[in-house]
This record gives structure tokens, sequence and C-alpha cells, in this order.
């Protein structure tokens, strides 16, 4: 017994401690800047993939702050009301910060709220511009320099306006810390994305299945004007088709070319539409270059004239027939109107 004792005695002195587990870094704190007539979508696409990535965590990996100009509650593109949780005054610190807006965002750009942007950049934060939010980003110059997206609608003119901008048409883009994306699901990837990058596949791999959500497309994927549905594996021709038309906006392809494009006959092509869009493929490529101009109407300051060229059409005349034939309103009209 006695030498059992110094045995075990002489065992203790000699094993070391375990070493104490490190302490977990603290939680990424992320400002969420709202502006009025912001997407509910959008904004749950940000912020719902941080909290699933806490559940699936089990510790507080993100903790997250809602900002808006003021204290007064901010109403969504749908009419839903949001209470901030601080304004730009009472912001508490922050190592990144993501704008969320949609309608009407250069609109709610104030001087105040862009030195808050050039601000948050100085201090070295993380900067992220959903939808329309690019265009705030932009104007207070914290883009320049980096590549960026927006949604398909205003590639053009965010281009043109902000030639120091390399401006691309992907779904979202990640750039030495300037974030973008062109819409409510490319914002929910572009999430995942940044959850996998810091925290691995499990935790990107547990958000996405809080939300039944096949990740399929990469940032670097072209956004589509429109979405195809089941036509993907139905009819992957007339997909590429429909693409080709996206890409070729303001100086339209020829039907011939565009069934060369699908490897199949003109009629053939005719007969695909007919059959799956109930309608011809010229018929599918006005209602693109249409839609586009309205929006351009609505939503920036370009004349008339230079909306009509940047829907592919040769004249302002043929332009204002193809619109009000349309939408049963001129140009002007719709101009005024917004």
């Amino acid at each position: 017994m006695r030498g059992g004792a110094i045995a075990d005695k002489m065992r203790a002195m000699t094993q070391r401690p375990a070493a104490a587990a490190p302490p977990a870094p603290p939680p990424r704190r992320v400002a969420v800047l709202v502006l009025p007539l912001f997407s509910n979508l959008t904004l749950a696409a940000l912020i719902e993939p941080l909290r699933t990535a806490n559940r699936a965590a089990e510790r507080t990996l993100f903790a997250w702050t809602l900002l808006a100009e003021d204290a007064d509650e901010v109403a969504s593109s749908s009419g839903l009301r949001l209470r901030p949780d601080a304004t730009l005054e009472t912001a508490p610190p922050f190592d990144a910060l993501f704008v969320v807006a949609s309608y009407e965002a250069e609109r709610h750009a104030s001087p105040r709220m862009l030195r808050f942007i050039r601000a948050a950049a100085r201090a070295g934060a993380m900067i992220g511009g959903l939808e329309s939010a690019v265009y705030l980003l932009a104007a207070a110059g914290v883009l320049d320099g980096h590549r960026a997206t927006t949604h398909w609608e205003d590639l053009s003119d965010l281009a043109e306006r902000f030639p120091a901008i390399e401006v691309v048409p992907d779904r979202f883009v990640i750039d030495r810390g300037r974030l973008t994306s062109g819409g409510a699901v490319p914002t929910l990837d572009l999430v995942l994305e940044l959850l996998q990058r810091e925290h691995g596949p499990s935790v990107a791999l547990a958000a996405s299945a809080a939300f039944i959500y096949d990740r399929e497309h990469a940032g670097h994927e072209a956004q589509p004007m429109r979405a195809v549905g089941r036509l993907a594996w139905q009819d992957p021709a007339l997909v590429r088709v429909i693409r080709l038309m996206e890409r070729n906006i303001e100086t339209p392809l020829p039907v011939a070319a565009l069934a060369r494009a699908a490897g199949v006959g003109v009629r053939e092509l005719h007969r695909r539409f007919r059959t799956n869009l109930r309608t011809s493929p010229s018929g599918y490529y006005a209602e693109l270059r249409l839609f586009l101009a309205r929006r351009l109407l609505e939503h920036t300051d370009h004349p008339v004239s230079h909306v009509a060229m940047m829907s592919g059409f040769a004249s302002g005349s043929a332009f204002a027939r193809a619109f009000r034939a349309r939408f049963k309103i001129s140009p002007t009209a719709v101009r005024r109107g917004a």
C-alpha cells in the first residue's frame, strides 16, 4: 500500500495540468443601416443566416444592430414598419456595415449618411451595399477602384454614372472588404459565402438547411433579367437564347442569330417560344426591352431619348409607339409621374 501510494503521488507530481481551452473569439458586430422603402426580403436574407449560424455554432458568432438615420420607424417597400435600435449618432461600434435599400435609394442618401459610410470605411469596417444601396456606397466614394454589382436593371446606369467603379453583372461581389449584391436571393448566397469563408462549410450548410435552400449559383454568375424556372431543364437551348437576349439589349440580335446560337432553325425557335412562353422570340425580346425602359424612366434621370437608345430602339418615335402600345401611357408621362 505504501509503495502504491508513493507511485500515485509521483504520477500526480509529474502529470501536467490539462491546457485550458482558448477563449472563443468575440462575435462579429454587424451594423445594418435600413433606408426607407427597403426590401423586407433582402433584410431577412442578410440577418436570418446570421441567426441560424449562431444557433448552429451554439454561441454568438454575430451580433447585429439595426440603424436608421433617425429614431423614427422606417417603412419597407411593402409597408411593414421597423423601429431601429440606434441612429447614425448613437450607433455602437461595429466591424461590418451593411446598407439595405430598394426603391429611391439615392433620394434618401443625405450628406450625413454619406459621411457615416465614409467614416466606417476609414475605420476599416467591412462595407456592404445590398441591391440599390450600392448607389450610396458609390456616392460616398468607398467603391472607387473596386468591383461591384447591383440589380440588373441598374447596371448600365451605375457604370455610366460612376466610371471609377468596375461594374459587373455578377449575382454578388466580394472585393477587398466591399460587398455588393443584386437582390434578395443573391444576398442570401453572399451571406452563405461569408459564413463558409469565416466559419467553415458546416456552419454555412447548417444555415442553408434551416431554410431548405440548396445554393446552386456562384457569385460570379450573371444575374438573369427573368427567372426561367423549369425551362432550365425542360429546354436548355431556349434558356440560352433568353440569356443571350438579356446580354444584348442595347443592340438587339436578329432572330436568325438567336436560332443559330441555340443550334435550331428559326421555325423551331418560334415553335419553342410559342409552346413554352406563349409568345414569339421577337415579342419576348420586346418585353425585356420595354420593361427595362420603364424601370429606367421611373428610377433614373436619363433623358427619354437616352432611355430609348439603352433599350435598343433606333429612334425616339419608334420607342414611344412601342411603349404606348404596351403600357397605354407615353414614356414622357411615366417620367413626369416618376
